[in-house]
C-alpha cells in the first residue's frame, strides 16, 4: 500500500493519498494513516470540533428565520395588516384597497347611453351638460373669401410653388402653374424643376452668364443658381400651350 523510493516528502504525501501504512523508501518510521480516517483518536477530535461548531450556528440561523417570519405576518404590510381592510375600520384605506362605488359618484350604470355625457367627474357634483360650455373668438365666424384667380397675381413666388406642389391634380395647381409661366418660370418635364432665366438681381455680384438659370429647390424652399451652364436644359421645358388652363366648349 506504500510507494517505494522517492524523497521523504513525495512518498509521505502519496503514502497517505494511498491509505497504505507505511512507507518504504525515505522515512519509513512515520505513519501517516490519519490522513485517511484511519486512525481513531485524530477522528473522534476532529467530529467533537465538527460538531461544536454547528452548535454555536443554530442559534443564529434559529433567530434570522424567526425575525423574517415575524415581518411577513406583523405590520402594516404583512398578513395582520389586511385585518384593518377586512374590518372596513379605515375609510382611507378601505377606498384605497377595494375601490368606490360608481353608483355612489351619480352614474347610472343601467342607462344605455354614454356614462361621459353626463358624468361630471369624480370632484364635481353636478351632471356634465351635453355641450361644452366655451366662447369662439369672432374670427372663427368670418367667412373667407373664395379663392378666386385673379388672386394669384398677387401672391408671392413661394406661395404659388406651394399651390403646385400640394395641390396635385387639382384646377389651382394648374393656376398656379399657368401665373409661374407668366412670371418667367418653367418647368422642366424630365427632373421635375422650375428653371428661370437667370437676371442680375437674381446673382449676388450681379454677374450672369449667357445661358445660366436658376431653380427653385423644394427641399430649401428657396432659389438657386443652376451650376450647369453648358447643359441645354431649354429643350425639356413644358410648352406654355400645355400649360394653359383650357375649358371644353359646350
Amino acid at each position: 500500500g506504500g510507494v517505494v523510493g522517492g524523497s521523504g516528502s513525495t512518498s509521505l504525501m502519496d503514502g497517505g493519498l494511498a491509505g497504505g501504512v507505511g512507507v518504504v523508501g525515505g522515512n519509513a518510521n512515520l505513519d501517516y494513516t490519519g490522513l485517511v480516517g484511519g486512525g481513531g483518536g485524530n477522528n473522534q477530535s476532529s467530529q467533537t470540533r465538527t460538531n461544536a461548531t454547528s452548535t454555536q450556528q443554530q442559534p443564529g440561523s434559529s433567530s434570522g428565520s424567526t425575525g423574517t417570519a415575524g415581518s411577513a405576518i406583523g405590520g402594516d404590510y404583512g398578513l395582520l395588516g389586511l385585518l384593518s381592510v377586512i374590518r372596513m375600520t379605515d375609510a382611507d384605506r378601505n377606498r384605497l384597497a377595494l375601490g368606490s362605488d360608481l353608483t355612489v359618484l351619480g352614474l347610472n350604470l343601467n342607462s344605455n347611453d354614454n356614462l361621459y355625457s353626463t358624468f361630471g367627474g369624480p370632484f364635481s357634483d353636478k351632471p356634465a351638460t351635453r355641450e361644452p360650455h366655451y366662447q369662439l373668438p369672432m374670427c372663427y365666424y368670418m367667412q373667407p373669401p373664395a379663392l378666386k384667380t385673379g388672386h394669384l397675381s398677387k401672391f408671392q413666388l413661394e406661395t404659388l410653388f406651394y399651390i403646385f406642389y400640394a395641390l396635385p391634380k387639382d384646377v389651382l395647381q394648374a393656376y398656379a402653374a399657368q401665373e409661374l409661366y407668366t412670371r418667367d418660370w418653367r418647368y422642366h418635364v424630365e427632373s421635375k424643376v422650375w428653371f428661370k432665366q437667370a437676371t442680375p438681381s437674381d446673382v449676388p455680384n450681379g454677374n450672369v452668364a449667357a445661358g445660366q438659370y436658376i431653380y427653385f429647390d423644394i427641399n430649401t424652399w428657396e432659389r438657386r443658381l443652376y451650376g450647369n451652364v453648358n447643359q441645354n436644359i431649354a429643350g425639356g421645358f413644358l410648352p406654355e400651350e400645355d400649360v394653359r388652363v383650357k375649358f371644353p366648349s359646350s
